[in-house]
């Protein structure tokens, strides 16, 4: 059974880090990052339709299958707590990633395998369709302790965009096997980044 919780407030390094500017070239005044444009009402719409089966606005039960990496946030992003994810919840959400105005951020993902830190695994997390043209992909290497803190590659800042992420974590496991493709190819794990989302800046994936 995989479980994805969040860690306590005392074991994170670091918490979440906002960059909003950055120094010219020409080591002049400083110039601000832009964040991210964001449409929160088309933007969740569209990923709802991921799952939308019977196109009620919502994703619940079977739906929530077909959107694995929301599935796996589905309690974070679930505001009145009925097991579903309607499109004002994720909207919600979006707009306050957005009015955040948060250029590039960081948190960090702790990988347990069997019960154990995961070393050198690398974990990759990728933008849900709908917001592959506006945010980045990212990823990181595990520590000795499990720990990765995924970055943009080519940039100038260490962290990712705000948004929602299909996270996929590859290589071998403590037993010397390749992880389970649940966990890569075939990933269910996800991850919401922004608004306060992971709590206290950092993820744990224990996988199994």
């Amino acid at each position: 059974m995989l479980l994805a919780r969040p860690i306590a407030p005392w074991s994170v390094i670091p918490s979440l880090l906002i960059v909003v500017t950055a120094t010219g070239c020409g080591g002049g005044r400083p110039s601000r990052l832009a964040a991210p444009s964001l449409n929160p009402s088309g933007m969740a719409a569209k990923l709802i339709a991921l799952g939308d089966e019977n196109a009620d606005g919502s994703l619940t039960g079977a739906e929530l299958d077909r959107v694995p990496a929301l599935k796996s946030i589905l309690a974070q992003l679930d505001a009145n707590g009925d097991g579903g994810l309607s499109t004002a919840e994720l909207q919600g959400w979006l707009e306050g990633v957005r009015d955040s105005r948060v250029a590039i951020t960081s948190f960090t993902a702790v990988v347990r395998h069997k019960g154990k830190p995961l070393a050198e695994a690398t974990l990759k997390i990728e933008p849900l369709p709908p917001l592959a043209t506006t945010i980045r992909a990212a990823e990181g290497l595990t520590d000795a302790n499990g720990r990765a803190s995924p970055s943009i590659s080519n940039t100038t800042f260490p962290g990712v965009n705000c948004g929602l992420y299909a996270v996929r974590i590859e290589g071998n496991g403590n037993d010397g096997k390749p992880l389970p493709s649940k966990y890569n190819t075939e990933t269910t794990l996800g991850v919401a980044v922004g608004s306060g989302l992971p709590p206290d800046g950092a993820i744990s994936f224990d996988l199994e």
